[in-house]
């Protein structure tokens, strides 16, 4: 049986009932965020991040009503450690408890904890911008955020987010958005072979793809991540975009190079310019 090249959602749905249960104190603290904390299904497991990084994987276990939990050693401290008494596996540490453990784990406290470490080891602008394009962009029904740092089995290369546009009524496209600082070199050229190989890789393996962000969008829906009522179809229809932010002056320049190149390639400009008008 051949295997889908793409494959981001639960596929025992009775294991899922259980997790939508266990996962929605977690779902509301990760709104309560404003979704500074995110949630994201992968191939049977979830990663949670915080500000685009992830701070670790959840696996559930169903046959043992257990989760495991892999985080760096770096973001965990020395009270969650005494607490839960983790494996140490490489640079990673491996929590094991039964699901009435999960609360307590991803409690308040120990969030923060990990978060605050995320912020300290790992700070990298273009994340950040990503981060900020996602929080700006929850609830709405015309673009959908559905999927964050894509890789699949045809390459390892990551699109930045990866969108649902719509078309009409519940029908939607692909479209890919990577998030460039202005002053990335990449600009000058390189970021346009990158978009064509992104887009043509959907194109290619359309069927599949279609299957997994409609099941993924469905079960982020009955987790609570999705305000919305309705269910979607993705149509064929692959389009990106480059989305620029900051450096205004230098992406300019850049941006222009681009056009010179190509034509056709879509930019979005995005600046943090004071509108002098406003402070009166």
């Amino acid at each position: 049986m051949r295997r889908p090249v793409i494959k981001r959602y639960i596929s025992d749905e009775e294991a899922f009932e259980t997790i939508i249960s266990d996962f929605a104190f977690l779902v509301k603290r990760i709104k309560i965020s404003g979704f500074e904390y995110d949630l994201q299904i992968r191939n049977g497991y979830f990663n949670l991040y915080y500000k685009g990084n992830s701070i670790g994987k959840i696996l559930y276990k169903k046959f043992i009503g257990q989760y495991e939990v892999s985080i760096h050693r770096k973001f965990v401290n020395d009270k969650i450690r005494k607490k839960f008494d983790p494996v140490i596996k490489k640079r990673y540490l491996i929590f094991k408890f039964p699901r009435k453990q999960l609360h307590p784990f991803f409690n308040s406290e120990n969030l923060n904890s990990m978060a605050s470490k995320v912020k300290k080891n790992y700070f990298q602008e273009e994340i950040i911008y990503e981060q900020m394009l996602m929080t700006d962009n929850v609830n709405r029904d015309d673009l959908l955020i559905i999927d964050r740092q894509v890789i699949d089995k045809v390459s390892k290369t990551k699109m930045d987010l990866l969108t649902l546009k719509r078309k009409e009524n519940s029908n939607y496209q692909f479209c890919i958005v990577e998030v460039k600082l202005g002053n990335n070199p990449e600009l000058k050229g390189k970021v346009i072979n990158q978009l064509k190989d992104y887009v043509k890789r959907i194109e290619d393996n359309f069927k599949d793809y279609k299957e997994c962000y409609e099941k993924n969008f469905k079960q982020r829906r009955e987790l609570g991540m999705f305000d919305s009522p309705y269910s979607i179809n993705i149509v064929p229809g692959v389009s990106g975009v480059i989305v620029v932010m900051g450096y205004s002056e230098l992406a300019k320049k850049s941006i222009e190079e681009l056009k010179q190149k190509n034509s056709s390639i879509k930019v979005i400009q995005l600046n943090n310019r004071l509108d002098i008008k406003k402070l009166d």
